[in-house]
C-alpha cells in the first residue's frame, strides 16, 4: 500500500502506520521473548528449589532420627543415676551423712531435669512429625497435681522455698492423658522453682511456690503461682513459643525454652487453655 500510494499525504500516512506497526511488533516480540526467558529461569529456579527442599527434608529427617537416638541413649542412664541417687538419699544403702544426703539429692535433681530435657526433645520431634499420641481416660487431677507437688518439695526446700498445695475438693475427675497432663504440671512447677530465688535471711520472709486445683464449670483450673522474679509483658506475649526464654537469667539457669511450648501443644490437644 505504501508503494501504490497516489499522493504524498497518503504515502506519509501509510508509511507512518507501517513504522508504528513495525515498532509495536518488535517491542511485542522482545517482550514475549523476555517473558519466555523469565519463565525458563523461574522454572529452573523452581526445580533447583524443589531439589534443595528434598535435601532439606532428608537432612531434617536425619536430624530427627539422630535426636531421637541420642535422647534415648541419654534417658536410660540418667534414669539409673536418678534412681541410685534417690536410694542413697533415702538410706537404702545404709545411713549417710547429711552432706552426702544433700549431694545425692542434688544429683537426683539434676538427673531429673536432664531426663525432663531429653523428654522435651523427644516430644518436640513427635510434634514436628505429627506423631504425638494421646490416650484419654478418667483422671483424678487433684491426685495428679498433689503428687507432682510432693515430688518437688525436696527441690523447693533445697532452695529455701515453701511449696504449698491446695484444692477445694478432695478429688476432681477429668478426661485426660494422665502422663501428658503430669508432664505439663511438672514443667510449670519446675519453672516456678527454677525462676524463684531464695529470699535473703535478713528479710525474714520465705519464698513460695503454690499449686492449686479448683473446679470452674466444666473445666478444672490448675494454677501455679510463686514469689519469683516476674516477667515482662513482652515475654508473656511470646512465652509459649518454641525456644523462647527470658534473656536475663538464661545464662545462669539451665533450660531449652521448649517446656512451655510442649505444654501448650498438650493442653490444646485436651481442648484446654494455658496462659501466664
Amino acid at each position: 500500500e505504501v508503494i501504490l500510494a497516489q499522493s504524498l499525504v497518503v504515502l506519509f500516512l501509510r508509511s507512518g502506520i507501517f513504522f508504528l506497526v513495525l515498532s509495536f511488533g518488535i517491542l511485542l516480540i522482545r517482550s514475549v521473548r523476555k517473558e519466555v526467558e523469565q519463565r525458563e529461569k523461574l522454572q529452573k529456579l523452581t526445580e533447583e528449589l524443589e531439589a534443595e527442599n528434598v535435601k532439606l527434608k532428608e537432612l531434617d529427617q536425619l536430624k530427627s532420627e539422630f535426636l531421637g537416638f541420642a535422647a534415648h541413649q541419654v534417658k536410660g542412664p540418667m534414669n539409673n543415676v536418678k534412681g541410685c541417687a534417690d536410694l542413697i538419699a533415702t538410706g537404702a544403702y545404709g545411713q549417710v551423712s547429711d552432706e552426702a544426703r544433700e549431694k545425692a539429692l542434688k544429683i537426683k535433681e539434676n538427673a531429673q531435669r536432664t531426663v525432663a530435657l531429653v523428654g522435651n526433645l523427644l516430644d518436640l520431634r513427635k510434634i514436628e512429625e505429627g506423631k504425638m499420641d494421646f490416650t484419654f481416660t478418667q483422671v483424678d487431677i487433684v491426685k495428679v497435681a498433689k503428687g507432682m507437688a510432693e515430688d518437688y518439695k525436696v527441690s523447693a526446700g533445697a532452695k529455701g522455698l515453701d511449696l504449698q498445695f491446695a484444692s477445694a475438693a478432695p478429688s476432681l475427675a477429668i478426661k485426660a492423658d494422665e502422663q501428658k497432663i503430669r508432664q505439663v504440671i511438672q514443667n510449670v512447677i519446675d519453672n516456678s522453682i527454677k525462676y524463684t530465688d531464695a529470699p535473703s535471711t535478713s528479710s525474714g520472709q520465705k519464698g513460695f511456690v503454690k499449686v492449686a486445683v479448683e473446679e470452674q464449670g466444666d473445666y478444672a483450673l490448675i494454677s501455679v503461682s510463686d514469689s519469683g522474679r516476674g516477667m515482662s509483658q513482652e515475654l508473656v506475649k511470646k512465652l509459649f513459643g518454641r525456644f523462647v526464654r527470658d534473656e536475663q537469667p538464661a545464662k545462669e539457669i539451665q533450660g531449652t525454652g521448649l517446656g512451655l511450648y510442649i505444654s501448650k501443644q498438650i493442653v490444646t490437644a485436651h481442648h484446654g487453655q494455658i496462659w501466664a
